[in-house]
């Protein structure tokens, strides 16, 4: 097994046992549900290296794409990678791993899933900045204080090439 795996196990039973209120309970929690979740009694359980075919699901292409990362992550490039569908099954992807690989690969897709919303809102804003979608009478107001959030939307703002309607219809009308 993973020793990754194993250390993110005992770190969330030593704060399910001895942490403080709040996070004691929410580790306490966290723990529970990812071993009912995967069928596990016991953590000694986790130390079986037995394959066996699980179904991971995601949503979307992005999401797929995210979950194949997360898998050859934890898999490793030398691992056995082999990807299946099930027939009548949208949007899952079969892979035979150990319970400790399916926990590893569980923890880290859901992680980056919500790094991935919460960053493609923030590309969303910056999008919409460069390209100008406003209408043309939008107030302008000045910003005395910029956070964090406003600093990266104008960074990455300005990365993204500005396209309009007008010039796409020029290279449209040059190639007939």
């Amino acid at each position: 097994m993973d020793e990754k795996t194993i250390q993110r196990i005992k770190k969330l039973q030593t704060l399910a046992e001895r942490g403080v209120g709040g996070e004691k309970d929410t580790a306490e929690k966290m723990l529970q549900k990812m071993l009912e979740k995967n069928g596990i009694r016991s953590l000694d359980e986790l130390q079986s290296e037995e394959y066996e075919y699980t179904l991971f699901s995601y949503n979307g292409k992005h999401e797929r794409k995210l979950l194949v990362q997360c898998i050859y992550k934890v898999m490793t490039a030398a691992g056995d990678r082999r990807y299946y569908r099930s027939k009548g099954k949208r949007q899952k992807l079969g892979i035979y791993c150990t319970k400790a690989q399916k926990l590893e690969i569980e923890m880290e897709f859901m992680f980056y899933r919500n790094v991935f919303y919460e960053e493609l809102d923030i590309f969303m804003s910056a999008f919409i900045n460069a390209q100008g979608i406003f209408p043309a009478d939008a107030p302008k107001e000045g910003f005395d204080k910029f956070n964090e959030r406003d600093i990266r939307v104008a960074q990455m703002a300005s990365g993204i090439d500005k396209r309009t309607r007008a010039l796409m219809l020029d290279s449209n009308e040059r190639r007939l």
